[in-house]
């Protein structure tokens, strides 16, 4: 560490360097005051000579106790640029940081957004979740060094305020788009990605007793407890043969894609204006890719009706296949063999009682190549065959719904 020239030589001889290094933070840990002591190692005779030179005594030893009170004092009668402070400023560069002093303020950049959100429980109504919604919110760290946390948390708060009360009294639903608008003047501010929405879902969780939700079937859930509604347009689902024994323009347009055998998708505002999703052939392959309902449309196959999820379910096909259990129908699942599918059917198969369709061991290996994509990610036990896994794992090869086409038509034509 070497410093300007206005230092003299005795503060600046290089073989300080160590010394300066363990005074420096030394300082910076007591607040940049000078009290305490340093011990500083002198293990060679230009250390102990540059040292002695410093303290102004005699060093015989390998190691010195320095006590930065007394070194205060001597700088400042000698250095010419006053005490200890002055000198490390000089020779480090920079401006000194005291630690306390930092962590303190970090210590308030962290209470404060939770002393924020505390604020909530005095609101008249909101209930006594408060509390514990703030402990969840320590304990999940999420305001923890984010930026604008205290803007975050008042939009939460003034999420949470009318959500809460208007619950209890019985208020009108809304869109989530029009309840940020509204409140927050920002139409997107309640967005998935945002540090608002994570507050408000994290308060809306404890306020009904429920934990925090772990996937967006769960959040649109606790959403619509609280009268707020999806958007009912963005998510779709495509269906091919899916009709309805609803009237009207909607159920008629519906109708008239599945006698026409053209793929429609369905929206949320479509469901909500019918009354029922039906198949006239009472089965219902689930796919897991488009392609396969647009080939098996093209084809005309006979005797189904199809639903795909592309890849991932949403909410609106959740509550075709739903409405089509619901109506009696018989719902197959036929998806990728790879991992990430074998998890979806999983999920599929659990949630709506489907059977697995040409899913098994020995579809898979009828199927697989040995150019075929490498299995990607983590093994994925399949719930309703254990030996479709193994053998997943011996190939080590995915199988894509759109590479085994044409057998799924020929296989969907047998009586």
């Amino acid at each position: 560490m070497t410093g300007p020239n206005l230092l003299p030589e005795w503060i600046t001889n290089p073989a300080l360097g160590p010394c300066w290094e363990r005074v420096l933070s030394r300082f910076e840990n007591a607040g940049l005051e000078a009290f305490g002591r340093v011990r500083v190692a002198t293990p060679d005779r230009a250390a102990r000579r540059a040292v002695s030179d410093l303290l102004g005594r005699t060093l015989t030893g390998e190691a010195v106790q320095i006590d930065l009170t007394v070194l205060d004092s001597r700088l400042r009668e000698r250095s010419g640029v006053g005490g200890l402070g002055a000198v490390l400023t000089a020779l480090s560069g920079r401006a000194l940081l005291s630690r306390p002093a930092e962590r303190e303020a970090a210590w308030q950049a962290r209470e404060r957004p939770l002393e924020l959100a505390a604020a909530l429980e005095s609101v008249p109504g909101v209930g006594e979740w408060v509390a514990d919604w703030v402990a969840e919110l320590r304990r999940a760290g999420l305001l923890t060094n984010r930026p604008h946390a205290e803007e975050a948390v008042r939009q939460a708060v003034a999420v949470l305020t009318e959500l809460t009360v208007e619950k209890m009294a019985g208020g009108r639903p809304s869109a989530r788009v029009e309840l940020a608008a509204r409140i927050l003047g920002d139409a997107h501010g309640l967005d998935v990605d945002r540090l608002t929405h994570q507050l408000v879902v994290r308060g809306l969780a404890v306020a009904s007793g429920s934990p925090p939700p772990s996937g967006s079937r769960e959040r649109e859930a606790l959403w619509r407890l609280y009268g707020v509604e999806p958007d009912l347009v963005s998510r779709t689902c495509l269906v091919w043969r899916v009709a309805t024994s609803g009237t009207g323009p909607t159920a008629s347009r519906i109708n008239a894609a599945a006698e026409a055998g053209d793929p429609i998708h369905l929206t949320e505002w479509d469901l909500r204006r019918v009354e029922s999703c039906t198949s006239a052939e009472g089965r219902v392959l689930i796919c897991e890719n488009p392609r396969v309902l647009e080939a098996i449309a093209e084809q005309t196959v006979p005797g189904w009706a199809l639903v795909c999820v592309s890849g991932e379910p949403n909410l609106v096909a959740d509550r075709v296949l739903s409405l089509l259990g619901a109506a009696g129908a018989t719902l197959s699942y036929h998806g990728d063999f790879d991992w990430p599918g074998i998890s979806i059917a999983n999920r599929i198969i659990e949630r709506t009682g489907a059977r697995p369709w040409c899913l098994g061991a020995q579809d898979y290996l009828d199927a697989v190549r040995a150019d075929a994509p490498l299995l990607t990610g983590s093994p994925v036990e399949p719930s309703w065959d254990s030996e479709l896994g193994a053998a997943m794992r011996t190939h080590s090869r995915a199988v894509h719904e759109e590479s085994v086409l044409p057998d799924l038509i020929a296989r969907l034509a047998l009586p």
